[in-house]
């Protein structure tokens, strides 16, 4: 099993410098909280947590597409646990050999 810690400083650096914020954009982000955008579905939050995970880059070549949308349900088959706090989430996962694949309708 495997665990990914999130804190939310590490966070709010990787969004200010993904989103280029500065001055009082920058001091905005800082007042929303992890169990907002783990409940909002934020698409920044899963992308931070896809390539802080070693999920992507242990996935077989079978399972690999362009669509994040897909390795993100790839991704929530092997979570096991997650505790989202205030200043930071943990994520306990476990890589499978062999995950369920999506309707083609949405994904494929």
């Amino acid at each position: 099993m495997r665990e990914l810690v999130i804190n939310k400083d590490d966070y709010l650096k990787f969004l200010a410098d993904r989103l280029r914020l500065k001055g009082t954009c920058q001091r905005e982000i800082e007042n929303v909280s992890f169990p907002f955008l783990f409940a909002s579905g934020s698409e920044m939050l899963r992308t931070y947590i896809l390539g802080e995970s070693e999920f992507t880059s242990n996935l077989p070549d079978r399972y690999r597409l362009p669509d994040r949308g897909f390795i993100w349900f790839l991704f929530s088959q092997s979570v096991k646990e997650i505790q989202v706090m205030p200043e930071k989430m943990t994520i306990k996962y476990e890589l499978k050999d062999e995950y369920r694949k999506p309707f083609k309708q949405f994904y494929l």
